[in-house]
């Protein structure tokens, strides 16, 4: 007869033990990681929508992305990074433009790391806020995916906001164009040293180098919005006239996506050129011709 008894066996008695123990020791070391992450849960998929973080620095100037702010040393982690240019004085009605980071001449990649001591505040970006709309019109331009798993999921503008989009950065291409037409008006209210056939032929050229000015810009935004090229060129045939004549000083200031503002911008920039060279021919006296000198009847 046996006298193994497997209830007193002390190799079972402590796996059961460890069984019921572990769980709890586990519990708090988990939960341990977590806090010393500084995970907010709120940010992770089943708890929450995405997380977007404005850190201002000391100098004014103001970067958004995803924060990672593990604590562990002196430096700020930010990804996915956008931040403000001047645009004063442009088309689009807001005196910044929005630019993606990673299109500098360094090409920066792998986020973006802040020292501490430059950071003056850090603000939550609200998603339906202006710049959120911008990043995130952005992405679906980009053809960025929002991600089903992550701690920090993105999102992506829907099509009815990247419509919108579309339609303010026309405007601002309009607006462009009639800012150019204005500036040529404006000379003939000089006395010009040039003819009144010849002003009228450089008025025409240059209105016809700035209607092909707005053309192109539009069919660059419709290749950006990912139209095919031929759909582009039929885009651009048919929104064009709508633009003529219409003035859209009434609409409310839209901040672009970076993309579409880079194609305003470039509108802009090209209606310049085109109207100081106009500026230029108007005003600048045509040169006299040396008279001929007559023959010298002298051998």
């Amino acid at each position: 007869m046996s006298l193994y008894d497997p209830e007193r066996d002390r190799v079972r008695i402590a796996g059961r033990w460890l069984r019921w123990a572990v769980p709890w020791i586990a519990l708090p070391l988990v939960l341990g990681v977590f806090v010393s992450a500084n995970v907010d849960l709120r940010s992770l998929p089943l708890f929450g929508s995405e997380r977007m973080s404005a850190v201002l620095f000391l100098d004014g100037q103001a970067y958004f992305g995803h924060l990672d702010d593990s604590g562990e040393n002196g430096t700020l982690v930010l990804r996915d990074v956008y931040y403000f240019k001047n645009s004063e004085g442009g088309t689009t009605g807001v005196a910044v433009g929005l630019v993606r980071r990673g299109t500098e001449a360094h090409e920066p990649a792998d986020g973006m790391r802040i020292n501490r001591e430059r950071v003056l505040a850090i603000e939550p970006v609200g998603l339906g806020s202006a710049v959120a709309r911008a990043i995130q019109a952005e992405r679906e331009i980009l053809h960025a995916s929002p991600g089903t798993v992550a701690l920090n999921r993105t999102t992506v503008a829907s099509p009815a906001a990247l419509a919108a989009q579309r339609v303010a950065a026309e405007h601002d291409i309009g607006r462009g164009w009639n800012a150019a037409v204005d500036q040529l008006k404006k000379f003939d209210e000089l006395v010009l040293p040039v003819t009144k056939a010849e002003a009228a032929t450089i008025t025409d050229k240059a209105l016809a180098d700035l209607r092909t000015v707005r053309r192109n810009a539009l069919v660059a935004l419709g290749s950006q919005l990912g139209m095919s090229p031929a759909d582009a060129e039929a885009y651009a045939r048919t929104t064009d006239p709508l633009l003529e004549g219409q003035s859209f000083a009434n609409d409310i200031g839209v901040l672009l996506a970076p993309d579409l503002d880079a194609i305003v911008a470039r509108a802009a920039q090209l209606y310049a050129q085109v109207g100081d060279a106009a500026a230029k021919q108007l005003t600048q006296p045509r040169a006299t011709p040396t008279p001929t000198p007559s023959p010298s009847a002298r051998p």
